[in-house]
C-alpha cells in the first residue's frame, strides 16, 4: 500500500503456517529479523532459509521487528502473549497480530496493555510447511486490526498479491467452521475413498494418486463456475440406477454408506439449486451422487 513503510518482521512459530508466511514475506521483500520457536532446530531452519536471526524466546523475536507474527497452536496463543506481556518490556511501536482463525484480538490482550498495537492475521489457505508458500500468492487473508498495524497487514497482504476479509469477530467461529469444511473436510473424504478403492483392487499409492487428481479437477471446476455448476456424476446426471448401485456396494462398508447418503443429499440441493430435474432415489436417498 502507498504511503506505509515496509516493516520488519518476526515469526513466532516455525511450523507449518508460520514457515510458509516468512518465506511467503520473504519473497515478497519483507526482511524477516527473527524466527522463535519451541523447537530451536526449527527456527534455525527456517531463519537460515529467510535470512533472519533464530532467537530463544518469543520476547527476543518481538523486541527486534516492527512487526510480528504469532504463528503458534490455537491453544498456545494465549499463553505465549501473557509471557510477552508479563515481561514489563515495552512494546510501544510495535504491531502483533496472530494466525488464530476462531479468535478476536482480545486473545492477546496482555501485549496491548504492554503499549503493542494487536490484530489478527489469518490466512485462509492450506499451509503444510514451506513448500506452500507460493500458496499464499493470491490466497485470502482474515484482517482485524486498527491503526498503523491495519495499514501494515493490508500492505502485506497486497505485497502477496492477495485479498483481505473482514470478519466480524462475533462470526470468527462460523469463518473458522467454514475453513474447515471447505479446507480439511474433503482430506477425510479423500481418505475414505482412497481406503474403497483399496478395497477394489489397487495399491494405496495408486488409489491415492488417482483420487488426489480428481479432487483437483473438481476444486479447479468449483473455483471457475462454482460449486453446483461445477458438479458432475450420477447426482448431476440424474441417475438413480447408480445411486442404487453404489449404495449396495457398500453395504460392507456401512461407515462410507452413511456418508455417502448423507453427502448424496447435499448434491441433490445443489443441483436443486441450479434448477436441474431430480428423481427419486433408492432408499429414501434422494437421487444421485459422483
Amino acid at each position: 500500500m502507498e504511503g506505509v513503510a515496509t516493516p520488519s518482521l518476526a515469526i513466532i512459530g516455525a511450523g507449518r503456517a508460520g514457515s510458509a508466511l516468512a518465506i511467503a514475506a520473504h519473497d515478497a521483500g519483507y526482511r524477516i529479523a527473527a524466527v522463535a520457536s519451541r523447537r530451536g532446530e526449527m527456527a534455525a531452519r527456517l531463519a537460515d532459509t529467510v535470512g533472519a536471526t533464530a532467537v530463544d524466546s518469543p520476547l527476543a523475536a518481538v523486541t527486534v521487528a516492527d512487526l510480528t507474527l504469532l504463528a503458534v497452536p490455537d491453544g498456545a496463543i494465549s499463553t505465549v502473549a501473557t509471557s510477552i506481556g508479563a515481561s514489563g518490556v515495552s512494546l510501544q511501536g510495535r504491531g502483533v497480530a496472530h494466525l488464530g482463525a476462531r479468535f478476536g484480538v482480545k486473545v492477546i490482550a496482555p501485549l496491548s496493555a504492554a503499549g503493542a498495537e494487536i490484530g489478527v492475521f489469518h490466512p485462509l489457505m492450506a499451509l503444510a510447511g514451506p513448500d506452500s508458500a507460493c500458496l499464499l500468492e493470491g490466497a485470502y487473508f482474515r484482517v482485524d486490526a486498527g491503526g498503523l498495524l491495519r495499514e501494515r497487514l493490508l500492505a502485506l497482504v497486497a505485497a502477496l498479491h492477495a485479498t483481505p476479509l473482514d470478519i466480524d469477530p462475533a462470526d470468527a467461529p462460523l469463518y473458522h467452521a467454514a475453513a474447515v469444511l471447505a479446507g480439511n473436510a474433503p482430506l477425510a473424504l479423500l481418505a475414505e475413498a482412497t481406503r474403497l478403492l483399496e478395497a477394489a483392487g489397487l495399491s494405496p499409492e495408486t488409489a491415492h494418486a488417482a483420487l488426489a487428481a480428481l479432487l483437483e479437477g473438481a476444486a479447479h471446476n468449483a473455483r471457475r463456475a462454482g460449486p453446483a455448476a461445477a458438479l458432475t456424476g450420477p447426482v448431476a446426471r440424474g441417475d438413480a440406477d447408480a445411486i442404487a448401485a453404489h449404495l449396495d456396494a457398500l453395504e460392507s462398508h456401512p461407515d462410507a454408506r452413511d456418508l455417502y447418503l448423507h453427502l448424496t443429499q447435499a448434491m441433490e440441493s445443489l443441483v436443486a439449486d441450479r434448477g436441474d430435474a431430480i428423481q427419486p432415489a433408492a432408499d429414501g436417498a434422494g437421487s444421485q451422487v459422483a
